[in-house]
């Protein structure tokens, strides 16, 4: 079987949303590791009573779960859960 985001029977608006959900979890990802956590590893500046470096991780951490939940509402509302290739005979 085919990984979704491959298929041949996607729609060009849900290939789309896809690639772009890849894509923000590959930039989520790349944030995480070094060099660019080295931008954000200071204890200093206080926010919201956290060190700088646990407030940019929560953040990290907030955003991919709006968008996994935004993306399983959208698949729920539009019925895009189910497989495109289980309906072909």
């Amino acid at each position: 079987m085919r990984p979704r985001l491959f298929s041949s029977k996607l729609t060009p608006a849900r290939r789309r949303l896809y690639r772009s959900v890849l894509a923000f979890f590959v930039l989520v990802f790349l944030a995480m590791i070094w060099p660019v956590v080295t931008l954000f590893s200071h204890a200093r500046p206080l926010i919201l009573g956290m060190p700088f470096f646990l407030f940019y991780l929560a953040v990290l951490l907030v955003g991919s779960f709006l968008v996994l939940l935004s993306l399983y509402l959208w698949e729920d509302r539009t019925g895009a859960s189910s497989d495109p290739e289980e309906d072909s005979p």
